[in-house]
C-alpha cells in the first residue's frame, strides 16, 4: 500500500507499508457541487509559493482561525512567507474575495511520516486579520464524539474539498486515465464512511465512487448532516500506488496532541 501526502501540485509518496485489503475511499473526483452547503469550507491562495490560485483546502473554525494541513502551512514556512489568504467562494477566481492571516504550523508536525504513536500532527492554522463574518464556524470534535463514531454501523461522513475534479484519458481511447489538474478550484462533496481508527487517524472508505485527489489537503471530515469536523483530510492511501485511485485518511483533531496546539488558537468543549 502507498501513503501519500494530498499536496498542492503533486501527490508526495511518505511511506510504504504493507495493508489489509480494503475498499477505495471518497473525496471529490467525481464529487458534486457544494454550493453554499458548507460555507465554513474554503480554499488557501497558492500562488506565493507557485502553486495555483486553489492551493489546498481547510475550514473556518472561529471567526478569525483557519484549520488546514500542516504540511500545506509547512510549505509557506519553508519559502519564508509567514502569511496566507484564503478564500470561502464556492468557485475560486481571481477575483474571488479573500482574507488574509498569519501562517502557524503545528509544532509537532512530523513530515518524516513516523509520528508519535501513529500522529504524525499534520495540522496548521491561519489566524486572521480581521473576524470572517456571515459565515457560521464549524465545530471540532472532541474524544467522545470520536469514540461514538465508532460505535454500531459505520457512520456517514462528509467531505467538502476544491481539489482536482475530474480523470482525462482512460476507457475509450487517449491512454492511461491521469488526474485533470486544471480542474481544481471548485468546491465539491463526496460521502465516506468511517474504516477504522488509530491513534492519531481516521481511515474512510467510499459510498459514493468518488476520489481524493491533489488541492483535497485540508479538507475537513465531517459528520454527515453537522458542522462537526472530526478529522483533517491529510494523506491518501493506495494498494495499487496509482494517484488519487485511492481513499483518505483524516488526521484526528481530537488526538492531545491536536488539542494543546489548537487550544492555542481556539477555545476546546
Amino acid at each position: 500500500m502507498k501513503l501519500r501526502y494530498v499536496g498542492a501540485a503533486t501527490a508526495l509518496l511518505v511511506a510504504s507499508v504493507t495493508w489489509l485489503a480494503a475498499p477505495p475511499a471518497a473525496a471529490i473526483i467525481d464529487g458534486s457541487p457544494d454550493g453554499t452547503r458548507h460555507p465554513y469550507v474554503g480554499a488557501v491562495d497558492g500562488r506565493p509559493v507557485g502553486g495555483p490560485v486553489q492551493f489546498g483546502s481547510g475550514v473556518l473554525i472561529s471567526p478569525t482561525v483557519f484549520l488546514s494541513v500542516g504540511h500545506g502551512t509547512a510549505r509557506f514556512d519553508a519559502a519564508g512567507i509567514t502569511r496566507a489568504r484564503v478564500t470561502f467562494d464556492p468557485v475560486v477566481t481571481g477575483s474571488s474575495t479573500w482574507h488574509e492571516g498569519t501562517i502557524h504550523t503545528n509544532p509537532a508536525f512530523d513530515p518524516t511520516g513516523q509520528g508519535q504513536r501513529g500522529d504524525f500532527g499534520d495540522l496548521g492554522v491561519i489566524v486572521f486579520d480581521e473576524p470572517v463574518v456571515g459565515i457560521e464556524p464549524a465545530r471540532l470534535a472532541g474524544p467522545e464524539a470520536v469514540r461514538q463514531l465508532t460505535q454500531g454501523s459505520a457512520p456517514r461522513v462528509e467531505i467538502p474539498g476544491y481539489g482536482v475534479s475530474r480523470y482525462v484519458g482512460g476507457a475509450g481511447g487517449s491512454g492511461k486515465r491521469t488526474p485533470d489538474y486544471g480542474s481544481t478550484g471548485t468546491r465539491r462533496l463526496a460521502v465516506a464512511a468511517l474504516g477504522s481508527v488509530s491513534p492519531g487517524w481516521l481511515r474512510l472508505h467510499s459510498t459514493s465512487g468518488a476520489d481524493v485527489c491533489t488541492g483535497d489537503s485540508g479538507a475537513p471530515a465531517l459528520l454527515a448532516g453537522t458542522n462537526l469536523v472530526v478529522g483533517i483530510t491529510a494523506v491518501e492511501w493506495s494498494l495499487s500506488g496509482a494517484e488519487c485511485e485511492s481513499g483518505p485518511w483524516e488526521q484526528r483533531v481530537d488526538t492531545p496532541g491536536a488539542r494543546a496546539f489548537l487550544a492555542e488558537y481556539v477555545a476546546l468543549s
